[in-house]
């Protein structure tokens, strides 16, 4: 195989729209649709482009996550992918076969038993009976179906669809391997087992595409995430980025409307914050600035391993807030998430806050590593079901190297070592 071809991506979408027309036309009686035909009256059809204008690209041991909300064209994109569906405009380019586990129960027949169904999906991917016969044993151990291997799939509950469809698809030997979100519906433990593959399947090569609305799942699977919003590709980039990005967007719909609706029932204007993609919340008491401090308490973005550090957060109430949570999270600027106290489960608790105010935290001995990180702040309600101000990763600061001390990962835990001489063990006759 030559260098070029070792480079071509496996998937390759250009410029791809997919439009599907909606008849809206209806015919009353016979005679209604009689007279129309003659009268060559025709009403053009409604267009519904649920893809505008999306390309990607994916090589062999790259992952990517795809996220948006329902409606956004997810599911149209990867029905494309896989040549369910074909564009209406733009090309499809794919290298080598691809394994797709999208909806429940496509590609089985309900009348067949498992084990049959295994030979039909195997022959969907263009796989013999025979070579299917060769697998057909690691499938069904990976389906852990027992007995119900032989029983028609048209009495498998939601779960066992999965298993099986997921063991046959992974055992196709794919170079793209592409999930949807359908693998929520098994059980966590099977979940837990599927993730793992995955992981293995893309360390030996295998593209991975996966559709989830667990962000976790994103950051820790893929490399890149592309977000589709309406269709159109709204940013494409490092998974964690995109992912953060997301969460921020997604929880700002929905406190922007809680906080119209809060409005309206107590006949107010909403007053106007500034938008903020990492800040969402009701604002019934807004955090209007975030100091970080040293051991002197004064201002700084810049720490020493070991050192202090203080944070103070300034609220302003709009409302008096009763039994309010105050919480922060140190991220670092990769993505890792290192700790998230709160008040509440420290015990600190406050029956109210009113009017302004400051809370403060200090950690007095700086256990990071050397590194940017970045911090968030919050105000919650008591049992942190409610945010009424979240400042997602939004104050950066860098934690400084002391000389002589190099160590890896994320903290450093205090500790001392010491070396035990074992002594040599004298060589002894026995007697005879």
């Amino acid at each position: 195989m030559s260098d070029l071809n070792q480079q071509a991506p496996l998937l390759e979408l250009v410029s791809v729209s997919k439009r599907f027309q909606l008849k809206t036309e209806h015919h009353r009686s016979i005679q209604d649709s009689f007279v129309r035909f003659w009268r060559r009256r025709r009403e053009p059809a409604a267009e519904f482009w649920p893809l505008r204008n999306v390309s990607l690209t994916l090589h062999a041991g790259e992952s990517i996550g795809i996220l948006g909300q329902n409606g956004s064209g997810k599911s149209t994109l990867l029905k494309i992918l896989t040549g369910v569906l074909q564009p209406t405009s733009g090309q499809v380019h794919t290298r080598g076969r691809i394994a797709a586990l999208l909806e429940l129960g496509a590609g089985f027949h309900p009348e067949l038993t498992g084990r049959e169904n295994i030979y039909l999906n195997g022959s969907v991917y263009g796989i013999g009976r025979r070579a299917m016969q060769q697998q057909l044993e690691s499938i069904i151990d990976f389906a852990e179906l027992g007995d119900f291997i032989d029983m028609p799939v048209k009495h498998y509950s939601s779960g066992m669809y999965v298993r099986l469809g997921f063991a046959v698809a992974i055992h196709t030997e794919p170079e793209v391997l592409v999930v949807d979100e359908v693998l929520t519906v098994g059980d966590q433990i099977f979940q837990q087992k599927c993730m793992q593959r995955i992981w293995e399947m893309k360390s030996a090569g295998v593209a991975i595409v996966l559709v989830s609305h667990n962000l976790e799942d994103i950051r820790r699977l893929c490399q890149r995430a592309l977000w589709l919003q309406d269709g159109e590709v709204r940013a494409d980039g490092a998974a964690s980025e995109i992912a953060d990005d997301y969460l921020a967007y997604t929880n700002e719909l929905y406190y922007a409307k809680r906080r119209a609706e809060l409005a309206a029932a107590a006949e107010e204007t909403q007053a106007s914050t500034e938008s903020n993609a990492r800040r969402w919340g009701t604002h019934r008491a807004e955090i209007v600035r975030v100091e970080l401090c040293d051991e002197q308490n004064r201002p700084a973005d810049r720490f020493q391993q070991g050192g202090a550090l203080l944070v103070r957060i300034h609220y302003v109430c709009r409302e008096p807030i009763r039994r309010p949570r105050f919480g922060l999270a140190i991220y670092r600027q990769d993505g890792t998430h290192v700790n998230g106290p709160n008040s509440v489960d420290e015990g600190y608790h406050l029956e109210m806050i009113e009017g302004e105010g400051v809370m403060e935290y200090r950690i007095d001995h700086l256990p990071l590593n050397p590194g940017r990180y970045e911090l968030t702040v919050a105000i919650y309600n008591h049992n942190a079901t409610v945010a009424i101000d979240h400042h997602h990763r939004m104050y950066p600061f860098e934690i400084s190297q002391p000389r002589g001390r190099s160590e890896e990962g994320v903290v450093h835990i205090p500790a001392t070592w010491r070396h035990l001489p074992v002594a040599t063990p004298h060589c002894t006759v026995e007697p005879t």
